[in-house]
């Protein structure tokens, strides 16, 4: 347990107490610890850590006050499932309609709803062809060939030229990318990621046992040299990228950073997992890193975050050679995704309708972000134009957690930079701010002026938790 700890306290950085709180979080969030685990004896912590016993006892506090351990005497302190009240993107992808009363909701990362595509026409339209029937029937694993040859058409507009048969249509992003690590990598396999990255790709390695190997980067993404060091002395099998306004710091990675990493993951005999869902919103083009290196880059695209979320369309371009274990691992999970869908996602693509809808949606972003920024006025608020998150960090007397617990309290939601933490990474105090959920620009505003608020006042003693 104590060299377990070690590792990641040691990752961390600020004081010696927040050190070891983040190092715990970060450990529970990389899947090293778990609700349950009994922490180290203060004393002995404090020992093999050269700190004080109050340092130790201050850091125990600080856990409890999170509502992540509790200490029981005569049994020691463990580590406990925080309350469903919790940050977790699961938790609050399944809060109730109930719950939303007088919130404002800058947690979930998905389309402003300004320019919506009307699927009421669209089913209506749908509804006047006999020829529809077939779309109750079973399909190819891989999407009928018209779907695919509709999702080649739209991956133009993000600079993937591709063919239809190297398209798999799957059930959204998140397939995808379970199709990917399924299979290519196997239990105890290494997958290098960014140290703060989708909670998606933290979760999917949880659940099929992989382990994440943080990558620090620059301004600029992810480091090359890191990469080729880690491939060696981590025995990396592939490597997952987020290389257009990356979740959750905005990050877009220059043409030069994409060609350095494609050589490298060539040179090291990697596979890329590229994951490039927010690429059409991006105002400027950058071409895809699977482009440089076809034969290693499996390549996920989206509808969910440039039309509508609950429209669960994702586009995997898959390397040569590959197709039939990619359709062998779809089979195992979905067997075919839903054809009435896609064939409602490739007419919206081929009448327009698509383009015209992100056209309008990156349009609404803009003003919405702008208008965020202009009220919060913080220049610790990190954003690109297009983007649909934004990355809060936070003053010295903030962590993510309880900042988050402070606005909650008020009535707004955003999310602490724990859940994005990968490995043994843990130490940026930070938030991620979604514009896309807030109803209108009314409650960007007063979310925003909210956020302002509790900035310009110092943390209070003890946060609430909720």
């Amino acid at each position: 347990m104590i060299t377990i700890l070690r590792k990641h306290i040691e990752r961390s950085t600020g004081h010696k107490y927040r050190q070891i709180t983040s190092g715990i979080q970060a450990a529970l969030a990389g899947g090293d610890l778990h609700p349950g685990n009994r922490l180290p004896p203060q004393r002995e912590l404090a020992d093999a850590l050269g700190v004080t016993l109050g340092t130790v006892t201050r850091a125990y506090q600080e856990l409890d006050r999170l509502g992540l351990a509790r200490g029981e005497i005569g049994r020691g302190t463990y580590l406990i499932r925080p309350k469903e009240t919790e940050f977790s993107l699961q938790v609050l992808h399944n809060r109730g309609d109930s719950d939303e009363t007088g919130l404002i909701r800058f947690d979930l990362n998905y389309p402003v709803p300004e320019g919506e595509p009307d699927l009421a026409a669209m089913l209506t339209e749908l509804g006047r062809e006999p020829a529809m029937g077939r779309m109750l029937r079973y399909q190819p694993t891989a999407g009928l060939p018209e779907h695919r040859r509709a999702a080649c058409r739209w991956l133009e507009h993000q600079g993937m030229a591709t063919s239809a048969e190297r398209v798999a249509i799957t059930t959204g992003a998140q397939h995808a990318l379970f199709t990917i690590l399924t299979c290519r990598m196997s239990p105890g396999e290494a997958l290098a990621v960014d140290p703060y990255t989708y909670p998606g790709i933290i979760n999917l390695a949880r659940m099929l046992h992989l382990r994440l190997v943080a990558i620090e980067g620059d301004d600029e993404g992810m480091r090359p040299d890191l990469l080729e060091k880690a491939a060696v002395t981590q025995r990396l099998k592939g490597v997952y990228l987020i290389p257009t306004l990356h979740n959750p710091t905005t990050r877009t990675m220059t043409e030069n950073r994409r060609g350095e990493l494609a050589e490298v993951i060539r040179r090291t005999n990697l596979f890329l997992a590229e994951d490039d869902v927010y690429g059409g919103m991006e105002e400027q083009s950058f071409l895809p890193i699977s482009v440089l290196i076809p034969e290693r880059g499996f390549y996920v695209a989206n509808l969910s975050k440039t039309l509508a979320p609950g429209l669960r369309v994702g586009f995997l371009v898959v390397p040569e050679g590959r197709m039939a274990t990619v359709e062998e691992a779809m089979a195992a999970s979905i067997w075919v995704n839903p054809p009435l869908v896609a064939e409602i996602a490739g007419r919206w693509i081929d009448d327009g309708t698509a383009l015209k809808v992100l056209t309008e949606k990156k349009r609404a972003a803009v003003r919405r972000m702008a208008l965020f920024a202009q009220v919060l006025q913080n220049p610790q608020l990190v954003f690109r134009p297009g983007s649909l998150h934004a990355w809060l960090r936070l003053p010295p007397a903030w962590t993510g957690e309880t900042f988050a617990r402070e606005a909650l309290q008020r009535r707004v939601l955003v999310i602490p930079s724990v859940n994005f933490a990968t490995g043994g990474h843990g130490a940026e105090q930070a938030v991620r701010i979604c514009i896309g959920p807030p109803k209108n620009e009314e409650e960007i505003v007063l979310g925003a002026s909210i956020l302002a608020a509790i900035l310009a006042e110092p943390p209070r003693r003890n946060p609430p938790i909720m």
